[in-house]
């Protein structure tokens, strides 16, 4: 990258360049952060230089007439400092903290009525119920593995006395 000398950015504060080299010297400005920095310092050299301005609020006030003039009204309104907006006030009910404080009231009520803690009885009763249900099916049905072992061990039992007796495997 071609980095512009001292001098250079001094032509370019006072205005002594051309147009085509002021053009060459802003698009090295925008991808340059040295040449930037550089140019910067120069221009608070050439500020001690420069006249001072006499009337300062006449110049305010002819900057603002052409800026108004050039700038559609819409963009105007955009222009408002963020401080100025913050002050639009929203309404009371619109208010997050209006919200927090409804909530907070809602859930006092409902704990003061005892709601809670009939919910938290009827989930313990439903809870129970259903422990004790699961607990009688388990009784009453058994597990698949220990209804076939129950059916295996009874088929065995049928068939050992036979032998026992000296029977054959063929009985009457």
């Amino acid at each position: 990258m071609n980095h512009r000398r001292t001098e250079t950015w001094l032509q370019y504060v006072r205005d002594e360049l051309t147009s085509a080299e002021r053009a060459t010297c802003e698009a090295h400005l925008d991808s340059c952060d040295a040449c930037f920095e550089l140019c910067m310092q120069c221009l608070e050299q050439a500020g001690d230089l420069l006249p001072e301005l006499e009337n300062q609020e006449a110049f305010s006030e002819a900057v603002m007439i052409r800026l108004e003039q050039e700038l559609p009204p819409t963009r105007l309104v955009d222009m408002v400092p963020e401080q100025s907006k913050r002050k639009l006030r929203i309404p009371w009910i619109q208010h997050p903290f209006f919200h927090y404080a409804v909530a907070a009231a809602i859930t006092l009520i409902l704990m003061n009525t005892g709601v809670f803690q009939t919910l938290t009885q009827q989930i313990e009763r439903f809870d129970t119920a259903a422990g004790k249900k699961v607990e009688a099916e388990a009784v009453l049905h058994g597990s698949v593995s220990e209804k076939l072992m129950n059916k295996t061990i009874g088929m065995l039992d049928s068939i050992q006395p036979r032998y026992e007796r000296g029977g054959t495997h063929e009985s009457k």
